[in-house]
C-alpha cells in the first residue's frame, strides 16, 4: 500500500510539474517571464478544455445523446466566438497585459502574513493569541481569503459607481464574446485592481490576524497556493460561455462562475449586478444590493450597453481600447457625468453584425 501510494504521488507531482501553472518572477528576466506566462495560459487552456468536457457530458449533453468528444469541443470552442473583432482585440492584448504585469506589479503583493508579521514588530502580540496549529491556519486562510474577496469587491463596485473609474473599467466590459484565454483589462483598470487586492487584502487579512492573535504560518501560504490554484481553474468559466454552477444552495452563498456571464451582459436589468469573483462570498453583493440570481435559461447579450454594439462599440480598434478612457474619464472629471446614462425608453438592439 506504501508502495502505491509513493508510486501515486511521483505521477501525481510529475503530471502537476507538465501541467499546472506556476508562478513566474519577473526578477527571473523580462523573456523568460514572458515565456512563462505563455506556457501557463496554455496550461490553463487545457485544463478549461479538460473540466469543461467533463461539464458538457454530465450536464449540458441531452439525455440520450452519446458520449461525444468532437460535440463536447464543437461545443467549448465555437466557432462563431473565436472569428468574432471582439475576440480578436483581446488576444492583441494579451502581449500588452504580459508586459504590464512584468513592469508594474512586480513588487506590489503584500500577502497577510506579511502584515501580521509587520503589526507585530511595531505594536507587540494581541491580548488574544491562537496557539499554533490546525485552528491557527484555518483562520489565516480564511482571513486572507476574506480580505482579498472584500478588497476585490470594493474594487469592482468603485470601478462601476464611479464615472472616473468606470471609463477605464469599461473596455473590460465592451467585449462582445467571452472566452477562457484572456478578456481585455485596461492597463490602469488592472493597476487598481492589484493595488486593491494585494495591498488591501494583505491589510484586511492581516490586520484580522494580528487581532486575533493568528500567527503567519507557511502551512498555511502553502494552502492557499492549492486553494487558489483551485480558485484559478473555476474562474476560466467565468469569462465563457460555459455554465458552471455549484448548485441552487451553495450558488446563494459562494459566487458561482456563470454568476459573471450576467454581470457582462449588455440589458438593462443586468446592468452593475454580481460584482463579485468565483468563490467568493455572494454577501457583499447581497449587502450592495447588486446580486442577480439568473433564470433557468436566461439569455443574455454581451457588451457594456445594447446602445454600445457593433459598429456602435467604442472599442473596436486596441488604440480605441487603450487610448479612449483617458479622454472619457477625464470628460468625467469636468463634466460630472454620471456613470451610465439612463436608458431610453423603447431603445433598439444595434446592428451587431
Amino acid at each position: 500500500m506504501i508502495a502505491i501510494a509513493g508510486w501515486l504521488t511521483s505521477v501525481f507531482n510529475t503530471f502537476w510539474a507538465v501541467m499546472g501553472p506556476h508562478h513566474n518572477a519577473p526578477a527571473d528576466g523580462f523573456w523568460p517571464y514572458i515565456g512563462g506566462s505563455f506556457v501557463n495560459m496554455a496550461r490553463s487552456y487545457f485544463w478549461f478544455l479538460l473540466f469543461g468536457m467533463v461539464i458538457y457530458q454530465l450536464f449540458i449533453r441531452r439525455r440520450g445523446e452519446r458520449l461525444s468528444l468532437w460535440a463536447g469541443l464543437k461545443h467549448l470552442l465555437p466557432a462563431s466566438v473565436y472569428q468574432t473583432r471582439s475576440v480578436r482585440i483581446d488576444l492583441l492584448m494579451v502581449p500588452i497585459a504580459w508586459l504590464d504585469n512584468f513592469l508594474l506589479f512586480a513588487g506590489l503583493a503584500v500577502g497577510s502574513g506579511v502584515v501580521q508579521l509587520w503589526l507585530v514588530q511595531q505594536f507587540g502580540h494581541s491580548v488574544l493569541q491562537v496557539p499554533a496549529g490546525v485552528l491557527a491556519v484555518t483562520l489565516q486562510i480564511i482571513f486572507t481569503l476574506l480580505g482579498t474577496d472584500l478588497a476585490r469587491f470594493a474594487w469592482h463596485l468603485q470601478g462601476h459607481k464611479i464615472a472616473f473609474f468606470w471609463e477605464f473599467h469599461k473596455g473590460h466590459h465592451s467585449a462582445e464574446a467571452l472566452h477562457p484565454v484572456f478578456i481585455r483589462t485596461h492597463p490602469v483598470d488592472m493597476f487598481i485592481r492589484t493595488l486593491y487586492m494585494d495591498l488591501g487584502g494583505g491589510l484586511v487579512g492581516g490586520g484580522l490576524m494580528f487581532l486575533l492573535g493568528v500567527d503567519a504560518s507557511p502551512t498555511a501560504a502553502g494552502l492557499l497556493v492549492i486553494i487558489g490554484t483551485c480558485f484559478h481553474f473555476m474562474q476560466q468559466f467565468e469569462h465563457s460561455h460555459v455554465k458552471f454552477s455549484f448548485g441552487d444552495r451553495l450558488d446563494r452563498i459562494f459566487y458561482p462562475p456563470h454568476f459573471h456571464q450576467i454581470h457582462h451582459s449588455a440589458l438593462l436589468e443586468h446592468r452593475d449586478k454580481n460584482l463579485g469573483l468565483t468563490g467568493g462570498l455572494c454577501l457583499w453583493d447581497k449587502l450592495a444590493g447588486t446580486l442577480y440570481i439568473p433564470k433557468p435559461g436566461e439569455k443574455v447579450i454581451f457588451g457594456a450597453s445594447l446602445e454600445e454594439l457593433g459598429d456602435n462599440n467604442p472599442h473596436r480598434t486596441l488604440w480605441r481600447f487603450l487610448s479612449r478612457p483617458f479622454v472619457e474619464a477625464a470628460r468625467t472629471l469636468a463634466q460630472g457625468s454620471p456613470v451610465h446614462p439612463d436608458a431610453k425608453d423603447g431603445e433598439e438592439l444595434p446592428n451587431t453584425r
